[in-house]
């Protein structure tokens, strides 16, 4: 059975303090590869400001990637006060993490990285009381008014619908199945072999289908 090995938690990602109190270490073990897309080049230099001693220089790639970030949370939240934590977690954490960043693949892949597991942590803290719409209620939507349904929500339903599931399977949908991500790039983002994306993948998908057969016989999921 799959672990937790790959979105994991430590002592170094968890205790999130203040960014003011991260002593930061020069880049001299920092690799220097060249990146041939212009912008992951210009992060790439934006970290070594950071690394030699201006901190002030993080802001630009918060300005850079904040957009980015900020759609990804809101997978994990739809509570707007909830999603600007998130938001602001994703960055402080990288911000701490920046002297160990290798940029054996760019900023970018590596800070999504990040956001995923803050994501996938908070959903796993929310799991004891999570947000959810009773499952006869997508069962009951008739099919023409799923498709009459406004984006926003629409994605509201489906994020109620996926909070009924644990959040290793929420994850693995969300990944390859709301951001049609492949089984490459969801190993990646969370540390996971390819294989096992596959198994919690159809896992997954099992736990779902069991959620509406329970629902179609009037049981509580």
């Amino acid at each position: 059975m799959p672990s937790d090995e790959g979105v994991h938690t430590d002592r170094e990602t968890d205790d999130v303090s203040a960014a003011a109190s991260v002593e930061l270490v020069g880049s001299a073990s920092l690799t220097r590869p060249r990146f041939a897309d212009r912008d992951a080049a210009a992060d790439l230099r934006t970290v070594h400001r950071v690394l030699e001693g201006d901190t002030e220089a993080f802001r630009s790639l918060i300005e850079r990637h904040q957009k980015r970030i900020s759609g990804m949370m809101w997978r994990f939240s739809r509570d707007a006060e909830v999603h600007q934590e998130l938001v602001q977690e994703a960055f402080i954490q990288a911000y701490e993490s920046l002297p160990r960043y290798r940029a054996r693949a760019p900023f970018e892949h590596w800070l999504a990285r990040i956001a995923t597991r803050v994501g996938y942590r908070h959903w796993k803290r929310a799991q004891r009381a999570p947000e959810t719409v009773p499952i006869d209620e997508w069962r009951d939507l008739p099919d023409e008014s799923v498709e009459e349904l406004e984006p926003e929500e629409a994605g509201k339903r489906l994020h109620a619908l996926l909070a009924h599931l644990p959040p290793r399977d929420r994850l693995v949908l969300t990944l390859r199945y709301i951001e049609d991500r492949t089984v490459e790039e969801t190993a990646t983002l969370t540390g996971w072999s390819e294989t096992m994306v596959k198994v919690q993948a159809w896992r997954a998908r099992r736990k779902l289908k069991a959620l509406f057969e329970k629902a179609d016989r009037g049981a509580e999921p």
